[in-house]
């Protein structure tokens, strides 16, 4: 496991720069409909390059983000005093399974499967148990991620490409394999670059944890800070998908919405 990706924020930046006032709107939807008062201030783990803590702070609020990388910590400071919402964003040095906040956030959000990065199940309950514990009661934590697929894996290249300043990148993540008896996930991701000329390709192999519902599940009530509300599906129409449904890789991405209790 490589993981150079994280190494190099502008690349991750380009890569991953779509935009992402729909999937705003999608949760400023689920706060009003999940959060029994406003939100103001929200907490982002593995906050990454920092894409949240510049987009949402222009729609009003208050943002904390972490992450382990200080490359990343860095480049997200950096782009978040450019866009000049810097009074609005605290930036912290931290790892998910180990984070203290005080109660003060109303909402949580992990996206494209920064969780996947737990392993075990112990480094997992702790971050649900201590995320919990840092929102309000009745605050909600949104996580995004994919569960085991019941047939092989979908192997199949999934290419995008992403431009900004002078700066090309094409991005291809697939799974190269699922391993249900040790719960891992082996993902390949594949960046070829092109910045102003000069060229080069990435290659990282990344090890996430292999979600499986009804373990997820489990592990979010072990927690004891934290339940499970609702799941949505990713797409225009954001379709509830039932609790007591079977869920699998076949369904792609989910919004699961945990609320604090």
């Amino acid at each position: 496991m490589t993981e150079e990706l994280y190494n190099l924020p502008l690349y991750y930046d380009v890569a991953f720069s779509w935009d992402l006032e729909p999937e705003i709107g999608f949760f400023s939807q689920l706060f009003r409909e999940h959060v029994p008062f406003p939100v103001e201030r929200i907490l982002e783990p593995a906050c990454g390059a920092g894409r949240f803590l510049v987009a949402l702070p222009r729609h009003g609020y208050k943002m904390t983000g972490y992450d382990t990388s200080p490359a990343m910590l860095d480049y997200a400071r950096q782009r978040v005093e450019e866009a000049g919402t810097s009074g609005a964003v605290t930036l912290v040095r931290a790892e998910m399974e180990t984070a203290v906040f005080p109660r003060e956030f109303d909402a949580a959000l992990n996206s494209i499967n920064s969780l996947g990065y737990l392993l075990e199940d112990g480094d997992i309950v702790s971050h649900f148990r201590l995320t919990g514990e840092a929102l309000k009661p009745g605050g909600i934590y949104i996580v995004h991620i994919a569960c085991a697929w019941d047939g092989p894996p979908d192997v199949d290249d999934n290419s995008w490409e992403m431009e900004r300043d002078g700066v090309r990148v094409k991005t291809t993540w697939a799974i190269e394999s699922e391993d249900r008896a040790m719960r891992r996930s082996h993902q390949l991701c594949t960046m070829e670059i092109d910045d102003g000329g000069e060229k080069r390709v990435l290659v990282d192999r990344h090890e996430l944890r292999l979600w499986v519902y009804e373990e997820f599940r489990e592990l979010v009530e072990r927690s004891g800070t934290l339940e499970l509300a609702a799941i949505y599906a990713e797409g225009a129409g954001h379709e509830n998908v039932p609790l007591d449904g079977h869920i699998n890789g076949e369904m792609g991405n989910l919004y699961y919405i945990l609320r604090a209790v």
